[in-house]
């Protein structure tokens, strides 16, 4: 398992800008949402947790469609789907 998480990491790093796109949106969502809430300052510091860890996750999210997409494309995503089928029988 670590040898696919250490080749997964290593390609997202290879495919390039994935950081950079995920970096971005992380900060364009933590710059907004204060715009959305309002000046309230005791409201802003009890969210102010919640909405740096969702920003956090959905700026993830973004990458995973590149980080799968080459097990997707030689057909591996494939097999282990059907493996993991085959156990559940």
């Amino acid at each position: 398992m670590l040898a696919l998480f250490l080749r997964d990491i290593r390609l997202s790093i290879r495919a390039g800008g994935g950081a950079l796109v995920g970096v971005i949106f992380f900060l364009a969502v933590i710059v907004t949402i204060p715009f959305g809430v309002g000046p309230d300052l005791n409201l802003l510091s009890r969210i102010g947790p919640a909405i740096l860890w969702i920003a956090a996750l959905l700026a993830c999210l973004l990458g995973l469609d590149r980080l799968f997409q080459a097990d997707r494309e030689d057909g591996s995503l494939d097999l282990l789907v059907r493996n993991g089928d085959r156990h559940k029988l």
